[in-house]
């Protein structure tokens, strides 16, 4: 058995041999990285836990924030480019935003310093506003 605790590992794993058992630990989105065919029967020789069960968690998550606070007409999504599966929440993030009605704002950082800076940003800009 091969535990891989992160999506490329997973990935190297599921390359490398397709008859050793591969137990993907922290894997963002397995089903749409390919790893897996479905979370009930992932096939081939791949299974294990995952952090967000598919894309659509997402786009679910906005609604649910949109539904908790109906009068937020403008939404701020922070997201890392370096993840892997950030691309695809953006784009399920985007088009919940676009059903809901919202502004979607994306702010990306890739680590700390870049986050600080976003910040420092926004609350200008929210300062402005008022």
């Amino acid at each position: 058995m091969i535990v891989a605790g992160v999506t490329p590992a997973v990935r190297a794993a599921k390359t490398a041999t397709r008859t050793i058992p591969v137990v993907m630990v922290t894997v963002g989105d397995p089903i749409g990285e390919g790893l897996i065919m479905s979370l009930a029967r992932p096939g081939g020789n791949v299974t294990g836990l995952t952090l967000t069960p598919t894309g659509e968690i997402w786009g679910k998550q906005l609604q649910l924030l949109s539904e908790t606070i109906p009068e937020a007409r403008r939404i701020v999504f922070l997201w890392n480019p370096v993840n892997a599966a950030a691309p695809r929440a953006v784009k399920a993030v985007e088009d919940a935003a676009s059903s809901l009605g919202v502004q979607l704002q994306l702010v990306s950082a890739r680590g700390p310093e870049e986050f600080e800076h976003e910040r420092r940003a926004l609350c200008d800009e929210f300062q402005r506003a008022r």
